[in-house]
């Protein structure tokens, strides 16, 4: 099995573009509990790079297609205002744009993790609703029971196992 990490960027200025102290502080304190990624792929936000750089981890690829969010595909997210991953569940399976973002974002991920060897590890680096739609794409059953959406430095953990997506966890960072 190949397992991806996927977390959300670390804290920075809600105007700013780049981490703030108490990010990279952040960053730091999660670092140890993280082990080792045989590739660390970001998207290519300041933010997302600058938070594999403060976890300790070079950065392998950038991929653009992570920073595309909800919003430019014109979702409207924010008449959804998602309050848990059930919420990006509910809207994939009852909006078509929904659905189809989803699994661009869950195919994205399963592209990254199938340049891995078997039983390698993949850290991903991007943005809140970009990742929770992923998950709802990939593991809909887990992510329904997951709680509130992904906090800084939060993250789930997918396992990838012949093509399918087979295991599934929420991942919360230290507050």
């Amino acid at each position: 099995m190949r397992v991806i990490e996927h977390r959300r960027h670390s804290i920075r200025d809600p105007a700013g573009i780049h981490l703030n102290a108490r990010g990279v502080e952040l960053a730091r304190r999660v670092a140890p509990s993280l082990g080792r990624f045989d590739r660390v792929v970001t998207s290519p936000k300041p933010r997302a790079i600058e938070t594999a750089e403060a976890l300790g981890y070079p950065v392998d690829a950038v991929v653009s297609g992570l920073a595309v969010s909800p919003d430019d595909v014109g979702l409207a997210i924010e008449v959804l205002t998602p309050r848990s991953f059930a919420d990006y569940v509910r809207f994939a399976t009852r909006s078509d744009a929904g659905a189809e973002y989803a699994r661009e974002q869950a195919n994205l991920m399963r592209e990254q993790l199938e340049q891995l060897e078997e039983g390698g590890r993949l850290l991903m680096i991007s943005h809140g609703g970009i990742i929770e739609f992923g998950a709802a794409a990939a593991r809909a059953s887990d992510a329904l029971g997951w709680g509130a959406p992904l906090g800084y430095l939060d993250g789930v953990r997918l396992g990838l196992s012949r093509g399918e997506w087979v295991q599934g966890e929420v991942l919360r960072a230290p507050r």
